[in-house]
């Protein structure tokens, strides 16, 4: 015993001496080798599966919207992940939300009892429930409840069935309007003629989305396309319809009441520690069980974590994962009531990440065989198309690359506070296939070798990103500024020739600094890559924060761009005004164009005006939406109004003409604002070498 003992320990002291050679001997895949293997493996199939079996706060629907436990179970789940994987300094941080623990809803009709859903930020009905007569109101436009009480038909008291259509308008104006009414509850259904894609899956599918309601509308629920054309078939000929008792069952703790939510954050070291990273990101709130918006891009990320973990990859600088509550809903009493998890932790966490982060890469909802879609800074355009180009492979379905970052995503609050920052999604996604928001998110809808593809294709941007200069293409956003500033159109509008000669010289100035520096760029010694990094996001900074606008509709502009087209607008509505004779088809076709007028034709002026207010740069739940250069949205509808009557005069062209010159006065303002960017930003572009 003792003597074999004398042979045997040596050798076995020897072979665990040998085992880390042999294991430092196998070398390491590469990131794409891992990401291969991982999805082979099901790696971010299963981490999606666990996330849609996950309970929400409905047993059978699902739901986890900010703040819920639901939600908050979804934060501790992905938190231990990051972990699991080896990410770094992993974390919560909270999120003051306004949280609706959705419960149950549904819409009883003598012995039917039809299932229902509802959308975030709508106050609930007491346990018992409303019940009162159905009224069809259609579309729910103040035209169609006039018709109604022109037909003996009142709503007061009443529950008010709507088809909701969100090419015309979203679902909080009928609310509004129902509830100046005097109704007490509202029906939502799918509507018979709209041509958009959502909810259209199935007949039976439920819809939900964020309310950008007001806890003083009636509460609403939303009963599938059958169902509703089931209590359509129950209607009399004047709209009336059957008792229903309408429930909506929710747990409300508002932000105000300590109402709170958590971003995760997960850290993949640099070997520089100068405090810049590059950021991923996606969101972890859903409605109903959701299998891809966004869980499928939560397990993608995280997929991309543990293969540049496997694959051994030391990124320069670190990188950063963050997965945020609040993006689908965040506040009532807000239009901008969603990605308020990302405007948190960007605006008011790490207000001093702007200038620190290197790109700032958003995914929201991969699924099926549809072209990679992008939203971007102008900056980041040349290294989408380079790096799209040379990963062709990688992207079978084409790509939809566009300017500037939308707001649909938590993308846009980063790029307005001045991050550079490309979001990312698939075009047409499942909104084309009609799950979007629906039940019917299910896991089978995700094509996972073309995610892991995508994979591929992000931690190519990523490496592009954190090493050498960074690639901000300068002369991107001159010619993008060229083609948006148009002198001719601002001159013929009336704003000031030395300002519009200004901006010109400001942005000719700035192209050729910019072309300048483009051409040297390449011949920057290696040793002031991080003092020219550190300029480089100085300038992005200055350049996405000060350009970033949003139009009356919430799409990205320049500050200059909606304020143009309502003084045009304005302009074409006084001159047809001042014909003779009078066009007055041509005023109201221009006027109906003006901001949101379209929306004040169809609301009550009262319902109009509310909405207006919340859109206010001061208003107090303004969100991310104070971040866009808000314009002054004027109310031309009573104009509008006495056009249509025939009883306009003078009067009515004086205020028009007040109004324009309003806008007049801000639009030079702006074209004044952005000179001052380019001119400040132009000596810093010429001092990179």
């Amino acid at each position: 015993m003792r003597r074999l003992a004398f042979f045997v320990l040596p050798l076995c002291l020897l072979l665990l001496l040998l085992l880390p050679v042999a294991a430092q001997a196998a070398p390491k895949p590469t990131f794409d080798q891992a990401i291969d293997h991982l999805f082979a493996q099901g790696y971010p199939q299963t981490i999606d599966q666990h996330l849609y079996a996950m309970p929400g706060t409905n047993p059978q629907l699902g739901f986890s919207w900010a703040g819920t436990w639901a939600d908050n179970a979804r934060a501790s789940y992905l938190a231990a992940q990051m972990r699991a994987i080896g990410l770094k300094n992993v974390h919560f941080e909270r999120v003051p939300v306004d949280v609706f623990d959705f419960k149950s809803a549904s819409v009883k009709v003598g012995g039917k009892t039809m299932t229902a859903s509802s959308f975030s930020g709508i106050r609930p009905t007491s346990c018992m429930g409303l019940t009162a007569q159905v009224v069809y109101a259609h579309d729910g436009t103040a035209q169609d409840f006039d018709a109604l009480q022109t037909a003996g038909v009142s709503v007061a008291g009443k529950l008010v069935m709507v088809d909701f259509d969100p090419n015309m308008w979203w679902l909080n104006y009928p609310a509004a309007e129902a509830t100046a009414r005097g109704a007490i509850g509202l029906i939502m259904t799918w509507s018979p003629v709209s041509t958009y894609p959502w909810y259209s899956v199935a007949t039976d599918a439920l819809g939900s989305n964020d309310g950008e309601y007001d806890l003083s509308y009636a509460p609403m629920v939303y009963i599938s396309q059958q169902d509703g054309d089931w209590l359509k078939g129950k209607l009399a000929a004047n709209g009336t319809g059957p008792i229903a008792t309408m429930k909506l069952i929710e747990k409300v703790r508002l932000a105000t009441q300590g109402g709170f939510g958590y971003n995760v954050f997960g850290d993949l070291p640099g070997t520089v520690h100068d405090g810049t990273f590059v950021l991923f990101g996606t969101h972890h709130d859903v409605h109903f069980h959701a299998a891809d918006d966004d869980s499928s891009c939560v397990a993608d990320n995280l997929a991309i974590a543990k293969a540049m973990l496997m694959s051994g990859y030391r990124p320069q600088h670190t990188v950063r994962f963050m997965i945020t509550t609040g993006e689908e809903f965040g506040y009532t009493n807000s239009w901008y009531d969603w990605s308020i998890g990302a405007w948190w932790s960007i605006t008011h966490t790490h207000p001093d990440w702007v200038g620190k982060i290197r790109v700032f890469l958003n995914s929201d909802y991969f699924t099926g065989k549809a072209p990679l879609g992008a939203a971007t800074t102008p900056e980041m355009t040349t290294l989408l198309n380079k790096e799209a180009a040379a990963n062709s492979a990688l992207l079978p379905y084409g790509t939809d690359f566009k300017t500037p970052v939308n707001t649909w995503d938590d993308a846009w609050t980063f790029s307005s506070a001045g991050v550079p920052t490309i979001g990312f999604d698939e075009e047409p996604g499942n909104e084309a296939n009609g799950t979007y928001h629906t039940n019917y998110m299910r896991p089978n809808l995700i094509d996972w070798p073309y995610v892991a593809d995508i994979s591929k294709f992000l931690f190519s941007l990523e490496t592009a990103c954190n090493g050498g200069l960074s690639p901000y293409d300068l002369k991107a956003r001159a010619d993008d500024l060229s083609s948006t500033v148009v002198p001719a159109d601002l001159l013929s509008a009336g704003a000031g020739k030395v300002v519009v000669q200004r901006l010109q010289q400001a942005i000719t100035d700035f192209t050729a600094a910019a072309g300048a520096y483009e051409g040297r760029a390449g011949s920057i010694p290696a040793s002031h890559y991080s003092a020219v990094d550190r300029r480089l996001r100085h300038i992005e900074k200055l350049l996405n924060s000060s350009f970033s606008a949003l139009t009356a509709w919430d799409y990205g502009c320049y500050p200059h761009q909606q304020v143009l087209n309502d003084v045009q607008c304005l302009e074409q509505a006084i001159a047809a005004l001042q014909a003779k004779p009078a066009d007055t088809t041509t005023a109201l076709n221009s006027l109906s164009n003006v901001a949101l007028t379209s929306y004040g034709l169809m609301l009550s002026h009262s319902v109009y005006l509310h909405d207006l207010t919340r859109r206010l740069p001061g208003y107090y739940r303004v969100d991310w939406g104070g971040q866009g250069h808000l314009i002054h949205y004027l109310d031309v509808t009573p104009q509008y109004n006495a056009i249509q009557a025939g009883t306009w005069g003078a009067g009515t062209v004086a205020h028009l003409q007040a109004m324009c010159h309003k806008d007049l006065c801000d639009l030079n303002s702006r074209l004044n604002a952005m000179s001052a960017t380019l001119e400040c930003v132009t000596p810093q572009v010429k001092a990179l070498k």
